[in-house]
């Protein structure tokens, strides 16, 4: 009666097993850069909004989109049932803290409010 618990401790400790490794794969497939562009005259070099998510879980965010309260910040970011979760930055800053990803990794996007934001992989054709 006693192989009962240790069928059970063993069932628990492979599932948790799985579970971290299939995490860090995820992760693995998420760092990069995701942003858009203003595309047109001097503007093209100037990043209207980008995500950075880094191997090391730290993230950086930049939304250049309004001139009077341009907004750059850093924190950490995890991975929750394919979700990207963005946390430790400012409070009193205000930017999107969830973003799903989409297309194999290809695109996040992502809600505040009424606005609605969707970043490509930078360096990566997106067929839709």
């Amino acid at each position: 009666m006693k192989l009962a618990p240790t069928l059970t401790l063993c069932f628990i400790v492979a599932s948790l097993c799985l579970i971290a490794s299939t995490s860090q794969a995820q992760q693995a497939t998420m760092d990069g850069k995701y942003g858009v562009c203003a595309m047109e005259g001097e503007q093209s070099r100037v990043i209207s909004i980008q995500l950075i998510l880094n191997q090391d879980n730290t993230f950086a965010y930049i939304d250049n989109t309004n001139a009077d309260d341009k907004i750059n910040v850093t924190g950490k970011w995890t991975i929750f049932e394919g979700d990207v979760y963005l946390s430790d930055f400012p409070s009193e800053v205000r930017i999107p803290k969830i973003w799903k990803a989409e297309k194999e990794q290809s695109a996040l996007k992502s809600r505040k409010g009424t606005a609605f934001y969707r970043l490509c992989r930078i360096g990566e054709v997106v067929s839709r």
